[in-house]
């Protein structure tokens, strides 16, 4: 008897809170309010856009004939109704914490332990038109624990030896799979003179002279640039290049830089806009 109580009240107390994955998002299916509360009472932080994605911190309550799910936006807390909500895994991430559909597993800022930048930077002017292939030199990373130590050895590097504000990349690609979030989609960077503001970079850790990346982190190159473009961050009619086309460097390595001429939008040469 004892234990059919206990069943009954933990079915109640699961009933009241649905609890999920915290790596999760909810993504809206028509647009769709956020609101700072649980409820139509609650003043809106946001308009969803259809398929746009928030982290979903997995607990639900019931208020006005709706199931609101709690939400974070821009590391604020909102709640919007399920029934204009999908539940899946999360994607990427774009500078102010939307998550983006169609990403590879992109870890955040918060979730590397990024330093804050030292000054405030700006935004492109305008959607890239370039995506550059970057290699990071030295020792390559093969798990999570790893790859971290190197993105904060970069971000260190970049600030405290170039005195730059912040990791100069957009996104760094490591061996164990991830993307690791830098200055994002949307940051200016600091990765390729002339072109940091039109392009995008994308560092692999470690060196790739005679040899390129495994599987695993090529893979999430070619995601994460399709999922730049299928959520427009990137020009549909971008150009590819290793950073070697349009610098002295020997970036990013010989071996990696053989392998990008057969990829879709490689383009060598320079090519200066502006």
């Amino acid at each position: 008897m004892q234990s059919t109580i206990f069943l009954g009240v933990a079915t109640l107390l699961l009933a009241a809170t649905r609890r999920v994955d915290a790596a999760q998002c909810a993504c809206a299916t028509q647009a769709l309010n956020v609101r700072s509360g649980a409820g139509t009472n609650h003043g809106v932080l946001h308009l969803m856009a259809p398929g746009e994605c928030l982290t979903y911190h997995g607990d639900s309550t019931a208020a006005g004939g709706y199931t609101w799910y709690h939400l974070d936006y821009q590391g604020k807390s909102g709640w919007a109704a399920s029934n204009w909500l999908s539940v899946r895994a999360c994607g990427g991430v774009s500078s102010s914490g939307v998550q983006l559909p169609g990403c590879p597993k992109i870890i955040t800022r918060a979730e590397w332990g990024a330093r804050a930048p030292s000054h405030a930077f700006g935004n492109m002017p305008a959607t890239p038109i370039y995506v550059f292939i970057h290699h990071g030199t030295g020792g390559e990373c093969f798990d999570k624990a790893s790859c971290i130590q190197k993105v904060k050895a970069y971000q260190n590097y970049h600030m405290d030896g170039h005195g730059w504000p912040d990791i100069g990349y957009n996104f760094v690609v490591g061996e164990d799979g991830n993307a690791y979030e830098a200055r994002g989609w949307e940051k200016l960077g600091a990765h390729t003179y002339g072109y940091n503001h039109n392009g995008i970079a994308i560092c692999v850790i470690g060196d790739f002279t005679s040899h390129v990346p495994n599987a695993a982190a090529l893979n999430t190159v070619k995601q994460l640039i399709q999922c730049g473009l299928s959520n427009g961050k990137i020009s549909p009619s971008y150009t590819l290049k290793g950073h070697r086309d349009v610098g002295a460097t020997a970036c990013p390595g010989t071996a990696f830089y053989n392998l990008i001429h057969s990829w879709s939008h490689y383009a060598s040469g320079t090519n200066h806009f502006g």
